[in-house]
């Protein structure tokens, strides 16, 4: 067998082996948003809009004058730090009817120029503090539950927070470009249930805030396993795929390397 084809195999059995065990579809309220020239539903029953008077602009990666991002240079939205005023953000309204019993899992792609000591990523209930945080350290998580040090500044990163509160150790796993690191205990219903309708990214009560860019935003109503967050990579400027797109995109691959395998013998 060529060398190259051993790789292709090796990445492809990987891939295999990383979404196996992974749903054949979808949840029917997945949603995704990207930020190409507007707030854009891309699928799903979602909607996001600023409201509180986020100030937002929206141009290509180099226009800003970021580092770039693997895979080209798409629009992105630019937000400002916010002043201390509740509803103030990215609203997104989640149209999932059970989110609560089902467990969710929240996307992000962003970008921050400075981290300052704490910077508010959600607020689950549209008011009081913010729900995760990311440090200036590069951790992220909450209350006295910090870990982590590659969610930096300079950098896009794709950030990903799943709940799962049946769950009594780690209900709240954060990963960053595909690994976890922090998993929260002990679910607090109060703070990360979604029984409101909607809720806010890059909200704080007290100004916790900084302004930076956002790609793309992905909301699930389900807890997503590691190995599909994992399968999820890092930012890249290709479109978010559903889990069970990235499954079947690894089984295509799969049979067009048995055949390449089959005419070479």
């Amino acid at each position: 067998m060529k060398p190259t084809t051993t790789h292709a195999l090796s990445a492809l059995f990987a891939a295999a082996a990383l979404l196996a065990g992974t749903p054949a579809t979808a949840s029917a309220a997945a949603t995704a948003i990207n930020f190409n020239g507007a707030i854009n539903n891309v699928t799903g029953p979602g909607s996001m809009a600023a409201v509180g008077g986020l100030v937002t602009t929206f141009n290509t990666i180099s226009a800003f004058g970021i580092a770039p991002m693997a895979g080209g240079d798409r629009q992105v939205m630019s937000f400002s730090g916010l002043a201390p005023l509740n509803a103030s953000g990215l609203q997104f309204t989640h149209a999932t009817a059970a989110p609560n019993t089902t467990g969710y899992t929240i996307l992000m792609d962003v970008y921050y120029t400075s981290i300052p000591n704490y910077v508010s990523l959600l607020q689950l209930d549209n008011a009081n503090d913010g729900d995760l945080f990311a440090r200036g350290s590069g951790a992220a998580g909450i209350n006295s539950d910090y870990a982590g040090a590659s969610l930096t500044s300079g950098s896009w990163h794709r950030i990903v927070a799943t709940v799962d509160n049946s769950l009594a150790i780690d209900f709240l796993k954060i990963y960053v470009d595909g690994t976890q690191i922090n998993g929260v205990d002990g679910y607090d219903s109060a703070r990360f249930d979604l029984s409101d309708p909607s809720f806010l990214v890059f909200a704080d009560e007290d100004g916790e805030t900084a302004a930076g860019y956002i790609s793309q935003f992905y909301f699930e109503d389900r807890a997503l396993a590691g190995s599909e967050v994992q399968a999820f990579g890092a930012a890249s400027a290709a479109a978010i795929p559903e889990p069970s797109g990235l499954m079947l995109g690894a089984a295509a691959g799969l049979a067009l390397v048995g055949r390449r395998r089959r005419r070479s013998s």
